[in-house]
């Protein structure tokens, strides 16, 4: 080393660091160095905005080679791919531009395609591109959407003003006093609503053991029909026997009687001949065709009212009530008219022990006093229902007060959930707000059925658990006592 310059020296230190930097260069910069083997592939974008010549190539994340060259052609821009000889990509390949971080700079993201199609070879081109979002428009449609979002603001604000607001508020303070009004009353009657199911239970336990015993009793009727059998024959025999002495007794007062039926026949003959030839009055008005249409239209009516009573159903129910927060019953008899499936009417009397209240004001030297009087206890239901599938709506008359309700049946109409509400001016006695309750009837039997839930629930001083039973009936023949009636239309 003595023997060399100080120059060559210099020289051979200066070559040595650049290939240094140069290597360094090429690895921490990710760019193949030109010994590298690889392959080439093309492609082309519409835009290729921040991406520039020796940019990464990532396959799921992993870098896979470098964008070698970017060339102008037919106003799109071709992309030279040197790829690394260990990656694979096959024909159904897509191509991505993707952004490395929020200043923009932009990578090429391979998906190098399933191998059922087949490899690319150096020189092909990946067909399958997907463009990258433009931040610009990106930020154009965000101002856009902040715009729309300012206005669907302010016509909220225009909507509901300070007095909206305020009655929105209100409802939800009204929502929060109903819940604890609710928890209350659940908490209060926990224990009556649990005697109540208790006692429930019981009853329908005695009914099961009570129900071979009535079918015991059946049968003994029916033997005794059985053992009467013959006694009941002799009976009708003996009735046969006393028939036809009275014919014989009577044969010639039966033979009388036939002469004058018959000469009754030839005397209706000639009134009827003369009827044909329109003698007299009432054959000047069977002459008349006016009287023919007359009493055609009759018959139709006639029919009409007819087919109604033929569909008209009627149910009577009798059943009494309970109520364990007033320590008192009700009786009830409610009669239902129902002319068709979708509607019924609902006619009653109720036994109230309490009745309703009249209330007098008069001023006596500039003073006001307020006199109640309880007028009669007896007291009328009359509604009408309308049907829709399992509901039922009610309005009309009940208990003296106007009110309404709804039904809802369940289990082929053997149970029903209802809720009442009238006495809307609180006219009850006790009563400082309407009558209201809700409860279930169920049917245990044909024409037995058995009745509990809740009454008065915003009367405190009237609220508790009432109780009942009664039985409701299908009646056949009352409703011709109202086909008989014109006047009355049922539709």
């Amino acid at each position: 080393m003595n023997n060399f310059s100080t120059e060559l020296k210099v020289g051979i230190f200066a070559i040595i660091v650049i290939f240094f930097l140069s290597y360094m260069t090429f690895k921490v910069g990710s760019l193949p160095l030109i010994w590298e083997k690889g392959y080439r592939l093309y492609v082309e974008f519409d835009d290729i905005s921040g991406l520039d010549e020796q940019s990464r190539i990532k396959v799921a994340g992993v870098e896979a080679g470098v964008v070698e060259k970017i060339r102008l052609e037919d106003g799109k821009a071709k992309l030279t791919l040197l790829m690394n000889p260990d990656v694979k990509v096959y024909g159904n390949a897509k191509a991505y531009l993707r952004m490395s971080g929020l200043l923009g700079d932009k990578y090429l993201a391979l998906s190098t395609g399933t191998p059922d199609e087949p490899a690319l070879e150096s020189g092909d081109t990946i067909i399958n591109t997907v463009p990258s979002v433009d931040i610009g428009e990106l930020a154009n449609q965000l101002s856009s959407a902040a715009v729309y979002i300012s206005d669907l603001t302010e016509n909220f604000n225009s909507i509901f003003g300070e007095t909206q607001r305020e009655e929105l508020r209100e409802s939800i303070n009204n929502l929060k006093v109903v819940t604890r009004n609710l928890r209350e009353i659940s908490t209060v009657n926990k224990e009556p609503l649990q005697r109540v199911i208790a006692q429930l239970e019981d009853f329908t336990e005695a009914l099961s053991d009570k129900g071979p015993g009535l079918m015991d009793d059946m049968s003994r009727v029916a033997k005794k029909l059985g053992d009467k059998g013959p006694e009941l024959i002799d009976n009708l025999n003996n009735a046969a026997s006393g028939l036809n002495e009275v014919i014989a007794e009577n044969r010639y007062a039966f033979k009388e009687s036939m002469e004058n039926i018959r000469t009754a026949s030839e005397s209706a003959s000639a009134i009827a001949r003369k009827l044909e030839r329109g003698e007299g009055t009432l054959g000047k008005l069977l002459k008349d065709g006016e009287l023919y249409d007359s009493l055609t239209k009759v018959s139709t009516e006639a029919s009409k009212s007819l087919d109604v009573v033929g569909r008209l159903r009627t149910f009577m129910d009798f059943h009494t009530e309970y109520n364990t927060g007033e320590s008192r019953g009700k009786g009830y008899f409610d009669l239902t008219l129902q002319p068709g499936s979708d509607k019924y009417y609902i006619l009653g009397i109720v036994s109230d022990p309490k009745g309703s209240v009249e209330k007098t004001e008069t001023t006596i030297n500039g003073s006001k006093t307020i006199e109640e009087k309880i007028e009669s206890k007896l007291e009328f239901t009359a509604q009408f229902a309308k049907r829709f599938d399992d509901l039922a709506l009610r309005i009309g008359l009940m208990e003296n007060t106007f009110g309404f309700g709804s039904d809802y049946f369940f289990n082929d109409d053997s149970g029903r959930i209802k809720l009442d509400v009238w006495d809307l001016n609180d006219r009850e006695a006790g009563a400082d707000m309407a009558h209201a309750r809700i409860g279930v009837d169920y049917r245990i039997f044909k024409f037995l059925f058995v009745s509990g839930g809740i009454d008065n629930l915003l009367n405190s001083n009237r609220r508790g658990v009432y109780v009942g039973a009664g039985i409701k009936f299908e009646d056949e023949d009352f409703k011709y006592i109202f086909g008989k009636s014109a006047s009355i239309s049922l539709q």
